[in-house]
C-alpha cells in the first residue's frame, strides 16, 4: 500500500522537491520593466556585506532568478541588464534555511545609473511549505539563558518542549548522574526525544547509543539556528521529530571579538520551596567565561585575504559546583535492632500456609511484638542495615536529609576558515573540541564496614558516585561549486567522536569490595570490584552505585552533496547521504550484584498489601530479586545509514508555489565486528549468533529497504500580506538504541543478566547465598541460555510519520510582524516498542513456572523484546506571532493547544508513566495520554531596547546623562503550560509477577489540587490478588508551570564598534515554585501528596562583555 501510494505521488507530480539546503538560504523572484514585461537575461549578483564574496546568476527567459547557496547575512543585490539603469538593493538580511522571493523591476535608463534601493528580506515564508522557526543571532547572544545552554531556544517554537520543562529523569536532560552535560532533550510534536536530527553546519551531531547530542556548540560560537518541526523537506532526512540545525560563526572582513565572564553564587539565590528556612540550603557556584575573535587572513607584505579567506576562533569555559538537596527514608534506630513497632505489621514468611476460607488465598502469622529475632537477621543485611547514617529527623518518612557537592567542569573551542577560492568556488573547515569533567558524590558520608580493609563511601544505586570524563570532538567541511549560472553544486564532509569514562568510586583493581563484605561472587569480572546493591522500596539504597562502569566511543563519518538546478520556474535538487557509524560500549548495571527488597514478603497476604515492611524482607535476607551482569566483549558496533533524495520548487505563478520530492532512507541494522552478536529467537529459546549456524550477520533481524518518503506541500499568496501553506509527507527515523537494539553484545555467550525474580509467597534465595559463580564465554550456552537476555524482531523496522499541516500567514508591514496559524499533525507509526516477552502471568505458583516462555526454555528470566508496534497520534494548532527587531524591540510569541496519544514508554526513561506495558499480553490497553502529553503551552521571548540615550527615541545626545540612563536593555524568556501526565501504580504489586502494576479505578478522580492532596486517591481500590488494575496508563495529571526569566544590561561604547557590556539576569524571577510529579504509589497515605518541585528557583546572574 505505501510503495503504491509513494509511486502514484511521483507519477503525478512528474517531478522532485526541495527547499534552501538546511544550512543556507535562497532568493528568487521575477524580473520585470515598469510596464510588466519580463526582462530575461538579466545578470543578478548578491554580495555579502560582511564578507565582500558574491555570487551571480542570470534571469530565465520567463525572467525567473534563484540564488541559492548563500550563506546567512546581510547581502545587497544588484540587477544589470542593457538598456537599463541598475538596480542596487541594500539591507537584505537572510537567515538559515529561509526562502525569499524579492520581485525585482528594472528602470529604463543608461547602465551608468544606479538605482538603490533599502530592501528588507519578508518574513512571510511565500515559497515553503515546511514549519519551522529561526532563532536570530541577537535572541542567541542576548536572551537570558540559565547555564548558556542554547538548546533552550528551540522550546520557543510551538509544539516544542523539553530541556527542562518536560518529562523530568530523561537521559537528555542533564539531571541524570550518568550524563551531566547541559539538557538537550526535545519533544516536538508528539516525537520522542531521540526522533530529533541535531545538525551543526549542515553536518551530523547525532550520537546513536542513547539518541543525545554529540557536541553541544557553545553560544559564543552560534551565529543563528533553525529549527524545523514538520514537514521539512527531502534533504533533510533520517528522522520524525525536529530538525535543531545549528550555524556557526565566521570572520568578516573586520577584525572582530569578544571576552565574557558570567557569575553566579546560591547566596543571592531563593530557597525551593521544600527548602524551608534552617534547613540545609544547597549551595551553587557557577563561572562561564570565554571569548573569540575573527576576521579575514592577512599576513603583513605576504597575503591580503580580505574579500577572500576569513577565520573565527572562540573559546568558552565553565566550573560549575552544585549541592544536590536529597530527602528520603532511612532504617529508624530501632528498626536497626530488629523492632518495627513503627512500621504496620510485619508477618513471618517462612509460616505462609493456604487460607482456608480464600480459595487461592495464603496466611502468615506475624513475628511477636513487630520485632524480628535476632536468630532470624541475616548478618550481611545487618552490616548494611547498620551502615545507613542515622536520620536527621523524626518518624520514618522523609526522616533522612542531605546534600552532596556535584562538580560540572567543561571546555570548548572552535576552529572556522571560511575561503572564496574563486568567483565559482568556495570552501569552509571548522574543527570543534569539547571536554566535561563530572564528579558525582556517593549519597552518604564515608563510614567503615566490618570486614571490609578500607574505609567506603556507600550511596543509593541512583547516586551514580564516581567521575566521568567525556572529550568530544567535531569535524564540519563543505566544498560548494557554482558550475554554471543555473547549476550549483555542495559537497560536505563531516566527522564526529563522542568518548565517554565512567568509573565508580572507590574502584580500585583486584579491591573485591563485595567478595570482603562477605557475598559470595560479588565481584567476578575485573572492572567490577564495588559493593552490590541493596534496594529496598520505598527506602534509599544502599551499597553502591548501579550503571558503572561506563565506557562509550562512537564514531560518525558523513558525506552529503547537493545538486542544484536552476531551470524557468523550477528550482531542481538531488543529493545523497552516507554516514556510517562505530560504536563500542562497556557497562553493566548491575555488575557487583543486586538485591531488591519489597514488603511482600512479610505482608499478611490476606489481603496482599496489608503490613509488611521491605527493611524487615531485607534484614530476613529475603530479597524479591537477585540479579548479576557479566559483560566480556567491547563491542564493535557498526550502523550505516543512507539517504537519496530528488526535490523541485515549481513557481507556477508568482502566487503559487508548489513544494514537491521523494526521499528514500535506510537504516541497516546492528552488526558486530567480530561477530560477538546474539540474538535470542523466541520461537527457538536459543541464541542467533552472527555468521553461526547460517544466521546472518545481523543476527537475524533482516534489513528494511522499503523506506520511501514522499513530500508534497504548496505556498499560495492570497494577497501580497498574506499565504496559505499547506502539505504532507512521511519521514522515517533511525529507529534502535543502546535500550535493547544495540545491547546484543551483552547477551549469552558474550555476556549474562542473571535475574531471579522471587515469589511474594514463598522466600527463595538469600543475601548469604549470594550469587552463582561467574560464567565463561561458552557457545554451547548458546543453546540453552539462562537468565535475563534481550532479543530483537526480525522484522523490526525504521518507525515513521505521516505529516501534515494547514495554515495561513499574514504580515503586518508597518509592525514589521507576521502571524502564523497553522494546524499539525503528526502520526507516528512503527515506533520501538520494548517489553518483556518473558513476563509471568499473575498467580499464585513459582514465579518462572508461569512464564510464557517456560516451556521453550525453562532458566530463562525476563526477555526485553524490542519491536516496532508501537504508534503515536499528535494533532494541534500553533500559533507563532514574530517580530522582526523595529523600534528597538524584537519578540517571537508561541502557543500551541495539542494532544498527544501514544502507546510507547520513553527510550531511556524518565515522565512517571509506571510499568509500560503493564501486561504485555495486551498492548493495546496501554495506548492513553503521552507522557510528554502538554495540551497547552504559551512562550513569550523578547528583546526591549529602551528609548532613551543616543541613538534611541529620547534623549537622544551623549553626555553624562547617557551614561547613567542610556543604553540599557531589558530581554526575557516567559512560558506557561498545563500540567503532565502520569499514571497512578500499586505501592505493592498483587500481580505475583516480580513486575509493579496498575490499581482499580473504582471512583471518580477528583482534583483538589493541594499539595497534601493533589488527587483524591480514594478513587482507586487495590485489585483482587494476582490480577491487574484497570486504571489507565498516564490516566492522572499533575501540575501546570509558569516560569519567566528576565535579564537587564547596559551598554556602555566606547569608540565605534567597541563596547562593553554589563547584564543581570534572573531566572524565575518571581520565584514562582514549579511542582513535579504527586506521590502515586496507591496503597501508602503519601499517596497524592507532592514533595518535589522541577525547575529552580530564583536564581541571580551577573557577567561583563567586551566586545569589538
Amino acid at each position: 500500500m505505501l510503495k503504491t501510494a509513494c509511486l502514484l505521488v511521483l507519477v503525478a507530480l512528474m517531478s522532485l522537491r526541495s527547499e534552501a539546503q538546511a544550512t543556507s538560504a535562497e532568493i528568487s523572484g521575477s524580473i520585470a520593466d515598469a510596464s510588466g514585461a519580463v526582462v530575461p537575461g538579466v545578470t543578478v549578483t548578491a554580495t555579502n556585506v560582511e564578507t565582500g564574496t558574491a555570487q551571480g546568476t542570470k534571469s530565465a527567459t520567463n525572467g525567473d532568478y534563484v540564488l541559492t547557496n548563500l550563506r546567512p547575512g546581510t547581502y545587497t543585490l544588484t540587477a544589470e541588464a542593457v538598456g537599463f539603469s541598475k538596480l542596487v538593493q541594500t539591507g537584505l538580511h537572510l537567515q538559515v534555511n529561509q526562502q525569499v522571493r524579492l520581485d525585482l523591476t528594472l528602470k529604463v535608463g543608461q547602465a551608468s545609473e544606479t538605482v538603490e534601493v533599502t530592501a528588507r528580506a519578508p518574513l512571510l515564508e511565500g515559497e515553503s511549505s515546511s514549519i519551522g522557526t529561526v532563532v536570530n543571532q541577537q535572541m542567541v547572544n542576548q536572551l537570558p539563558l540559565n547555564g548558556r545552554n542554547f538548546t533552550q531556544l528551540a522550546t520557543l517554537s510551538p509544539g516544542v518542549t523539553g530541556v527542562g520543562s518536560s518529562a523530568t529523569g530523561t537521559i537528555q536532560s542533564g539531571t541524570r548522574p550518568d550524563d551531566r552535560r547541559p539538557g538537550s532533550e526535545i519533544f516536538s510534536n508528539g516525537n520522542r526525544e531521540g526522533d530529533n536530527n541535531f545538525l551543526f553546519d549542515g553536518v551530523d551531531d547525532n550520537e546513536r547509543l542513547t539518541l543525545s547530542v554529540v557536541l553541544r556548540p557553545a553560544v559564543e560560537a552560534v551565529r543563528e539556528f533553525k529549527i524545523q518541526t514538520n514537514l521539512y523537506s527531502a534533504d533533510i532526512g533520517r528522522n520524525s521529530g525536529a530538525v535543531i540545525d545549528v550555524i556557526s560563526k565566521s570572520g568578516t572582513n573586520r577584525l572582530h571579538g569578544s571576552a565574557f565572564e558570567f557569575i553566579r553564587n546560591s547566596a543571592v539565590d531563593s530557597r525551593t520551596y521544600f527548602n524551608k528556612a534552617g534547613t540545609a540550603f544547597p549551595s551553587l557556584k557557577l563561572n562561564q567565561f570565554g571569548g573569540s575573535f575573527g576576521g579575514p587572513v592577512v599576513i603583513p607584505r605576504v597575503y591580503n585575504g580580505r574579500n577572500k579567506t576569513f577565520f573565527f576562533v572562540d573559546y568558552e569555559g565553565s566550573r560549575r559546583s552544585t549541592q544536590a538537596f536529597l530527602l528520603g527514608n532511612v532504617p529508624t534506630v530501632r528498626m536497626r535492632n530488629g523492632d518495627f513497632g513503627e512500621t504496620a505489621t510485619i508477618y513471618d514468611p517462612t509460616t505462609t500456609r493456604a487460607n482456608p476460607n480464600v480459595p487461592g488465598g495464603f496466611l502468615r502469622t506475624p513475628f511477636g511484638n513487630n520485632i524480628i529475632p535476632v536468630g532470624r537477621r541475616d548478618p550481611i543485611a545487618m552490616k548494611m542495615i547498620n551502615a545507613y547514617p542515622l536520620p536527621t529527623g523524626p518518624g520514618r518518612i522523609n526522616n533522612y536529609s542531605s546534600s552532596q557537592t556535584i562538580i560540572t567542569n567543561s571546555d570548548s573551542g572552535d576552529v572556522r576558515v571560511d575561503e572564496q577560492l574563486t568567483e565559482k568556488d568556495m570552501l569552509f573547515a571548522r574543527y570543534s573540541i569539547q571536554k566535561s569533567l563530572n564528579i558525582s558524590p556517593s549519597t552518604y558520608p564515608v563510614t567503615n564496614i566490618p570486614g571490609i580493609s578500607t574505609p567506603v563511601h556507600l550511596s543509593d544505586e541512583a547516586s551514580f558516585a564516581g567521575s566521568s570524563t567525556a572529550p568530544v570532538q567535531h569535524v564540519a567541511t563543505s566544498y560548494t561549486r557554482i558550475l554554471t549560472p543555473t547549476i550549483a553544486n555542495d559537497f560536505r564532509f563531516g566527522f564526529n567522536r563522542y568518548r565517554l569514562d565512567y568509573v565508580p568510586v572507590d574502584f580500585v583493581e583486584n579491591g573485591g569490595l563485595g567478595n570482603q563484605l562477605g557475598v559470595p561472587n560479588s565481584n567476578v569480572t575485573p572492572r567490577e570490584q564495588n559493593l552490590p546493591i541493596f534496594s529496598p522500596s520505598t527506602y534509599l539504597g544502599i551499597g553502591q552505585t548501579r550503571s558503572l562502569p561506563l565506557y562509550r566511543r562512537e564514531n560518525t563519518f558523513q558525506e552529503l552533496d547537493n545538486l542544484t538546478w536552476t531551470h524557468n520556474s523550477h528550482t531542481l535538487k538531488f543529493g545523497g547521504d552516507f554516514r556510517r557509524r562505530q560504536l563500542s560500549i562497556y557497562q553493566t548495571n548491575q555488575g557487583n550484584g543486586r538485591f531488591n527488597f519489597s514488603a511482600a514478603l512479610t505482608d499478611s497476604r490476606n489481603p496482599a498489601g496489608t503490613g509488611g515492611d521491605s527493611v524487615a524482607s531485607m534484614m530476613l535476607g529475603l530479597p524479591t530479586l537477585i540479579a548479576h551482569d557479566y559483560t566480556f566483549p567491547f563491542p564493535g558496533i557498526r550502523l550505516n545509514e543512507y539517504g537519496f533524495y530528488a526535490a523541485d520548487d515549481w513557481r507556477v505563478t508568482k502566487k503559487l508555489t508548489l513544494n514537491y520530492g521523494i526521499r528514500w532512507d535506510y537504516f541497516s541494522p546492528p552488526s558486530e565486528a567480530h561477530n560477538q552478536w546474539s540474538n535470542f529467537n523466541p520461537t527457538t529459546g536459543k541464541m542467533d549468533i552472527a555468521e553461526r549456524n547460517g544466521v546472518s550477520l545481523t543476527s537475524g533481524v533482516l534489513p528494511w529497504k522499503k523506506g520511501v518518503g514522499p513530500r508534497v506541500g504548496f505556498a499560495y499568496k492570497v494577497y501580497e500580506s498574506t499565504v496559505i501553506r499547506g502539505g504532507f509527507g512521511l519521514f522515517y527515523n533511525a529507529s534502535g538504541s543502546e535500550s535493547v537494539n544495540m545491547r546484543l553484545a551483552r547477551n549469552v555467550p558474550f555476556g549474562l543478566t542473571i535475574s531471579n525474580s522471587q515469589s511474594d509467597i514463598t522466600p527463595g534465595g538469600t543475601i548469604s547465598q549470594g550469587f552463582p559463580p561467574a560464567p565463561t564465554v561458552n557457545y554451547s550456552q548458546a543453546d540453552n541460555p539462562s537468565g535475563a537476555q534481550s532479543s530483537v524482531d526480525p522484522n523490526f523496522r525504521p518507525g515513521y510519520a505521516e505529516q501534515f499541516n494547514l495554515g495561513m500567514e499574514q504580515e503586518f508591514q508597518r509592525l514589521d510582524m507576521v502571524l502564523k496559524v497553522v494546524g499539525v499533525g503528526n502520526l507516528g507509526r512503527a515506533i520501538y516498542l520494548p517489553y518483556n516477552a518473558n513476563q509471568a502471568i499473575p498467580g499464585a505458583t513459582t514465579l518462572n513456572t508461569r512464564r510464557p516462555l517456560y516451556a521453550i526454555n525453562p532458566n530463562l528470566s525476563d526477555v526485553t523484546y524490542a519491536t516496532s508496534r508501537g504508534s503515536a497520534n499528535y494533532y494541534a494548532l500553533q500559533v507563532t506571532l514574530d517580530k522582526r527587531l523595529s523600534h528597538g524591540v524584537n519578540f517571537l510569541m508561541g502557543y500551541a493547544w495539542a494532544h498527544s496519544i501514544d502507546n510507547v514508554p520513553l527510550e531511556f526513561g524518565g515522565g512517571a508513566a509506571g510499568p509500560t506495558p503493564q501486561d504485555p499480553r495486551f498492548l493495546s490497553a496501554e495506548r492513553s495520554n503521552s507522557i510528554i502529553d502538554q495540551r497547552q503551552r504559551l512562550t513569550l521571548s523578547y528583546l526591549w531596547m529602551l528609548p532613551f540615550g543616543k541613538g534611541r527615541e529620547f534623549m537622544n545626545r551623549g553626555g553624562p546623562l547617557n551614561w547613567v540612563l542610556g543604553g540599557w536593555q531589558t530581554n526575557g524568556i516567559f512560558f506557561t503550560q498545563t500540567g503532565l501526565y502520569f499514571s497512578p501504580v500499586l505501592a505493592t504489586s498483587t500481580t505475583n509477577t516480580g513486575t509493579g502494576s496498575r490499581p482499580n479505578l473504582t471512583g471518580t478522580v477528583n482534583y483538589p489540587k493541594t499539595l497534601t492532596n493533589w488527587f483524591s486517591a480514594s478513587a482507586f481500590s487495590i485489585p483482587a490478588q494476582y490480577t491487574y488494575g484497570n486504571a489507565g496508563r498516564n490516566s492522572l495529571v499533575g501540575p501546570g508551570r509558569t516560569n519567566f526569566d528576565m535579564s537587564l544590561l547596559k551598554t556602555f561604547p566606547i569608540h565605534e564598534q567597541m563596547l562593553f557590556q554589563f547584564r543581570f539576569e534572573a531566572f524565575n524571577i518571581f520565584n514562582h515554585p514549579q511542582f513535579g510529579y504527586p506521590n502515586a504509589n496507591i496503597g501508602t497515605t503519601q499517596a497524592g501528596q507532592i514533595t518535589s518541585i522541577v525547575g529552580t528557583a530564583r536564581n541571580l546572574q551577573a557577567s561583563l562583555r567586551f566586545q569589538f
